[in-house]
Formats: structure tokens, sequence, C-alpha cells
């Protein structure tokens, strides 16, 4: 276990790499730049001197290796070039990886011959006689190591045992584990194992609980970033684990597979790594073993003291300054605003006690009270809030491998970086994101010929661009590709049965037809996207965080996926009302105006009911109808005109009783199908209100409408 001073090095190396990250990027475009190779240098060098400082020694180790490519190229001994960028993104991959194993010396002889082989990709650009060597010492080890467990095949596919146990709630949120499975496993060849042992009697089943967890046995070329890409969307809902078996054709030898099999089944037992070591290995491949010698050790105490001193003087600096800002813990950040969404609560307890006793002094001290309580709840939301472009290094990464990958050429654009949204919302965003970027690279941007023969320019364009809108946060990914066929998108949905041939849709309703659960127009499954899993998922994640997705899209001009976020989930001001006798909350932000029914004039058809107001000829809802199967009395309700996005309509209620700080409390499982409702809320009487999604409603009232026509 990492202790205080170790973690604060692991954090502070996880921003060096970030730095390095973004100064690659920049390096990329401007090769020569002498100012960014400098940052990468210093950057490399701090994790260096730090890592050793505080027991991290392979990876100081590494790191010096990488530093000394960099000390080459300053000094105009080597030039920087595509290969070297590559291999340096590459490099940082592993590094996050030892910083996540969190232990100072690697033992593990597999790990050790990995490392290894890394360095010798870094080493062969050190010109002859400068390549750094192993200390005797670290020879006897390595090479001991290697005799008692030899390195894996480097050649050929590699094995692996993938453990997938979901949690008993990963069907509430719509995620089917048999396409993951399906995704999986067709990433090689494979046996798969279901572990039924946790499936109760049949009176004892809940229907949305799932019981089964899974093993797979996967012979493959991918690595193991393929594979926990699959799971990529429910790494918080299920165990997942990935073990390296050893080499050989383990799937080849049946009868001792199937007789493995039989015994964790019959015992309900997982299988583990160790159930496989009597299976004949494959011998080492020759290149690996001279990758292996081919290594490097950093220089001894003269280093390490040069890097704790540079070290000292950088921290004595830092103290001649004046400190701006400080790192907290995300843990503790939530704590703070968990802890004033309840002091909201008991505020409206106050507020409420206050008026019944109708005693100045404790009127007076509510309403300071009040004024308090809503600064440290902006204050506390301010702080939990962070900019857009911290997340957004993984998307440019994401495209450069798609330009790798799918030999495209994509320039990845974004506007509006420094927005700020809920740390909570951006680690719900993330994913989706990726996935929608992906898509664009993989389905939208054509190939560089193609383009050109369609007269556009060879290299295509994903913008990413954020902006405010009222209370809302706008998020676009767009892409200037080929476009959606909404035609093409209508005969595959027939096909997979999701609409009837003789429907009438119109264009905005067939492209919403990708968020269908295993929809997909691909022609082909490649390794990036087409298997029909991820934009169902995409919109159920936007829907968590009470956000709404809508897409556009034109044939050979490209596609826009939108998505409307709130910019927090905790507390929000909400507009209290009351429907037959209950209470509704309405999110002030989007409520533009309360009128007296004696001000507007009523009209109704076959379309609806309707109002007259400022010109224009208005869609009401009447909310008694929606939520109670009743009738409001005109004369005696309110109409609030309400706002989503672009849309305008009216709402019937039977009473406005006041504005009120409301903390949003999720539903129960049981009421995740309610679109209508976005959370409840307990008020200062101890009462529950319910939370209404205006999108939403109004997106069932125009459903229902449409139903009414037919």
């Amino acid at each position: 276990m990492l202790d205080k001073f170790q973690q604060k090095f692991v954090e502070e190396a996880q921003d060096n790499v970030a730095i390095i990250e973004e100064a690659l990027f920049d390096l990329e475009r401007e090769p020569e730049n002498k100012e960014i190779i400098e940052r990468l240098f210093r950057a490399m060098h701090t994790i260096k001197g730090s890592g050793a400082m505080f027991g991290f020694n392979d990876l100081s180790h590494f790191t010096h290796n990488l530093e000394t490519l960099y000390d080459l190229i300053r000094n105009d001994k080597l030039k920087v070039d595509k290969d070297k960028i590559s291999l340096t993104f590459e490099s940082l991959d592993y590094i996050r990886q030892l910083l996540d194993l969190g232990e100072g010396t690697l033992t593990d002889p597999d790990d050790i011959a990995r490392q290894q082989a890394y360095i010798a990709k870094i080493t062969k650009y050190f010109p002859e006689g400068q390549q750094l060597t192993l200390s005797s010492k670290d020879k006897a080890k390595l090479a001991a190591q290697q005799a008692a467990a030899p390195a894996p095949e480097v050649k050929g596919p590699k094995n692996y045992l993938v453990t997938f146990a979901p949690l008993e709630s990963l069907l509430n949120n719509g995620t089917n584990p048999l396409f993951m499975l399906d995704d999986l496993t067709a990433l090689g060849t494979y046996r798969t194992v279901a572990f039924t042992g946790a499936v109760p009697a049949i009176d004892a089943i809940e229907p949305l609980n799932l019981y089964v967890k899974w093993q797979v046995i996967l012979s493959t070329d991918q690595d193991e970033n393929e594979i926990q890409d699959v799971f990529i969307f429910v790494e918080d809902e299920c165990k997942m684990e990935i073990k390296q078996l050893p080499d050989g054709d383990i799937l080849g030898n049946k009868e001792k597979l199937q007789a493995l099999i039989d015994k964790a089944i019959e015992s309900q037992s997982e299988l583990k790594a160790e159930d496989f070591a009597d299976f004949k290995a494959a011998p080492k491949a020759a290149a690996q073993q001279a990758a292996a010698t081919a290594t490097q050790q950093p220089a001894g105490g003269a280093a390490a003291a040069s890097a704790a001193k540079a070290a000292g003087a950088g921290a004595a600096k830092q103290q001649d300054n004046k400190i701006s800002s400080i790192r907290v813990s995300s843990e503790k950040i939530d704590d703070l605003v968990n802890a004033v969404s309840e002091l909201v609560t008991m505020q409206a307890q106050l507020n409420l006690l206050a008026g019944k006793q109708e005693d100045q002094n404790l009127i007076s001290i509510a309403e300071q009270m009040e004024k308090i309580t809503r600064q440290l709840r902006e204050n506390s939301f301010s702080i939990s809030l962070i900019p857009l472009q911290g997340e957004l290094m993984r998307f440019q990464r994401l495209v450069r491998d798609l330009n790798t990958k799918l030999n495209k050429q994509i320039e990845f654009v974004v506007e509006g970086g420094e927005i700020e949204l809920d740390k909570n919302i951006i680690d719900h965003l993330t994913d989706p994101l990726l996935h929608i970027i992906r898509n664009s690279g993989d389905h939208g941007i054509e190939m560089p010929d193609e383009r050109i023969a369609k007269g556009k320019n060879p290299t295509g364009t994903v913008l990413l661009k954020a902006f405010y809108s009222g209370s809302s946060v706008i998020v676009q990914v767009s892409d200037d590709g080929k476009g959606m066929d909404p035609d093409k998108i209508f005969k595959k949905a027939v096909e997979k049965g999701l609409v009837d041939p003789g429907a009438n849709l119109s264009k905005k309703d067939i492209l919403n037809l990708i968020f269908a659960s295993g929809f997909s127009t691909a022609e082909k499954i490649s390794d990036v996207s087409g298997r029909g899993v991820g934009m169902d998922v995409v919109k159920s994640k936007i829907a968590e965080i009470r956000g709404e997705v809508t897409i556009d899209s034109e044939v050979d001009k490209g596609t826009t996926i939108t998505m409307e976020l709130p910019m927090t989930l905790s507390i929000i001001d909400g507009l209290l009302t009351k429907i037959s006798g209950e209470q509704y909350v309405f999110p002030l932000s989007n409520v533009e105006r309360i009128l007296q029914p004696s001000e507007v004039k009523f009209s109704s058809n076959g379309m609806g009911n309707f109002f007259e107001y400022d010109g224009q000829q208005m869609i009401y809802i009447d909310l008694n109808k929606v939520f109670f199967q009743g009738e409001s009395k005109i004369e005696e309700s309110k109409l609030l005109i309400v706002g989503q996005g672009d849309k305008r309509v009216g709402m019937m209620v039977d009473a406005v009783v006041g504005e009120y700080q409301i903390v949003v409390k999720p539903l129960g499982r049981y009421m995740r199908s309610v679109d209508m409702i976005s959370g409840a809320s307990v008020m200062g009487d101890g009462s529950l209100s319910l939370i209404i999604d205006t999108g939403r409603l109004i997106n069932y009232y125009n459903s229902q409408r449409y139903k009414k026509k037919e």
C-alpha cells in the first residue's frame, strides 16, 4: 500500500505524463520547436528524479531511457519523426501502467522482460557506444528470473483468461451482457464458461437482477487494451479481470481443457491462471531473447543525487511563491457537496418552522441562513466544476490512433474547451464521447481518395464544440464525412424488426433508430466499431445525468450529434407546483413565465390543445390528464410557459407554491422507466416532491398526439 508521499508522487507524475502528452501533439505539428522539446525533457526529468526518490526504481529506470532519447534530440543528435513520437505515446501508456501498478520495483519475470522489450525499442535510436547496460547484479537477477519463468512468446496469438462478473443491477441500465461477450469472442478463438450457481430458486428470482458470471479462455492477436475496451461502459458495474495464460495451443488440447472446465462448473469455482500451468507453452522467440538482453539501467547514485537536488531546489523555489491553488481529492469534494445538499434540506425545514412560529427574530435568522446557504452552495459547486479541456487529451490521442489504424487523415478540432462542468457529469460524459468520436472516425470520415473523388479535402475534420445555453451546456460532435443515409438506416431497421416496413417515419425519427440496442449499419465488423454495441448505451448514459442526445445528418455533408446537459446534478433551483394535491417541481431555468388562464385564449382540435400567447399559437399540456387521467379546471389553474431547447409549450398545473432550492435524489430502480420524472426531493416538512423532466414530458406528449392522429 502506498504511503501518502508515494501517493502524492503518483498524482504529480500523472500530471507530468499529461504535460508530455499535450506537448507531443504540439511537437508533431512543430518538430523543430526547441521550446516544446525542452518542455518534454523537463517533465521526463521530473518523473525520473522523483521516482527514484520515492522508491519507484523501475519507473525511474524506464523514464531515464526515454529522457536520454530526448536529450539526444534537444542536442541535435537525433531528429524528431513520426515513429519516435508514436514510440513516446506508447511509452507514456506504459508509464501510466507502472503508476497504476503502484509498486516501486518489478518482481514478476514477465513484467521485467516486458520492460526490457520496451527499452530495446527506445535504445535502438541511440548512437553506437552510447547505449547503457545493466549492472552485473541486475543482469544476474534477470537471468535467474528468466530461467525460472521464461517470458511469453512474442509472435503468434496470446492466451488470456477473462473473468466477467457483472453486478446484479447491470440489466437495469439497458446493457445486454451477451453483446459484450459477442464482442469479446470476436477478437479470436475461445471457450466460454458460464457460472450459474448464484441463480436462486424460481420463487426468489428478481426479473431485473443478473445472477450469472462468465469466464472466457481467449486466444487472440490483440493486446489487453482491446479486451478492456469491450467493457469500457460497464467498468464500474462489474468485476472484470484479465490474466495472461501460457502460450501454446491451449484450446486445441480439448480433452484436458474440458476436464478443467467440468471441474470448475461442478464446484462453481472460478478458473485460475495457475490451473493452466501444466499446459505446454510455446518456445520463446529468439527475437524476444535478443530484446531482453538489449537493456539499460539508469545511472546510479550521482544521477539520483542530482535529481534529488533538482527536486529540492524546485520545492524551495515554490515555497518562495504565494500558493494560489491546492490539490484536493475528489472524495473530499463529493463529501462537501453532499453535506451542502443536506444543509439545503435543513434550511428548508428552518424556513418552514420560522413561518409557523411567526417569530420575527427566528424569521430574520432563517433569512440570513438562507443567504449563507445559497452562497455556500454556489461556492461548493464552483469547486466541483472542472473544464472540459482536461479530458480533451484522450480524444486527441484517440483520433491520432484512428489515423494510424484506419489509414485515414482526420483532424480533431475543439471549440469551447474552457467550458466547465460538474466533475460527475464529465465522468459520465467521457465514455459516450469516446464512442461517438470513434464512430465519426470509422463510419463518418471517408478514406482520402474517396474524399478527393467527392471534391472534398483529403483530410476530414471531427469537431468537438461546447457552449452554454441557458442553464444547460451543449456538447456537439460533428464530422464532415459521408453522413447517414436515412433509406439505408430504415432498411436495416426493417431487417432487424425494429420498425414495420410500411411505417411512415420522419427523417428525425429514422436517424434516432441508431440509438436502438444492437443497431449498426457497418458493412463489416472492425476492431474499432461496427458490432452494434454502443449508441444505445450512449443514450442511456446521457439520460442518467438528465441529459438529452439528438442527431442530425446530411448525406455526403456529415453528421452532428448534440448532447444537452445540466451543469450540475445535486441541487437545482425549482418551482414547486401542485397537481391533484401532489407536489411536482419544475427546474426553474426551464420556466419562462407563469400566466393566469384569463390572460390567454384557449382552443383545441384533433391535434391537441392550444392557446394564443405573444402572437403565437402554442400547445399546452394538461398535467392532470398526464399523471392522473383527470382534467384541470382552467379558470382555477395556472399556466406555465416552459422552454426546453427550441421547444416552448404551456403546462397546466393546479397551483404554484413558490421557488425552492431542491436537492435532487435519484429514483429507485422500479421508477427508472418513468421517463417524465428525473428525480425526487425531500421538502422541509418531510414530504416528497417529484421533479419533472420537461424535455421528456414534451416528447411523450407529442408521441401520444401522433398516435391519436394515426
